[in-house]
């Protein structure tokens, strides 16, 4: 592979077949959630936004904020776990779950 000014770039190498990250059908569910919740809250703000504009009662500002946060604290614990090996992944992955259950019990649930 040239660069096109003389220098040739290196191979990285492969890794062996067998080696694979471990956790990845969590890391997957995790990623799901935490994408869940980013959307989850996107439609929660458009519905607050909505109801100001038509003059009617929305969900209001707690719930709104609150899922704002959740899905933010939600992707920083699945970047976390994305880009972590061992311990700090496995603690990501948990906090994607208990963010997730805490906004769903404290928003809808409850």
């Amino acid at each position: 592979m040239s660069t096109g000014t003389g220098e040739r770039t290196e191979r990285l190498p492969k890794p062996a077949s067998g080696q694979r990250r471990s956790g990845g059908v969590l890391r997957g569910v995790s990623g799901a959630l935490s994408l869940g919740l980013v959307v989850l809250a996107l439609v929660v703000a458009a519905a607050q936004v909505l109801a100001l504009s038509d003059n009617a009662d929305g969900p209001g500002p707690l719930p709104v904020i609150g899922h704002l946060i959740a899905a933010a604290i939600a992707v920083a614990c699945q970047q976390m776990a994305d880009r972590r090996g061992g311990l700090p992944s496995v603690l990501g992955v948990l906090g994607v779950f208990a963010v997730t259950g805490a906004a769903l019990w404290m928003f809808w649930w409850a």
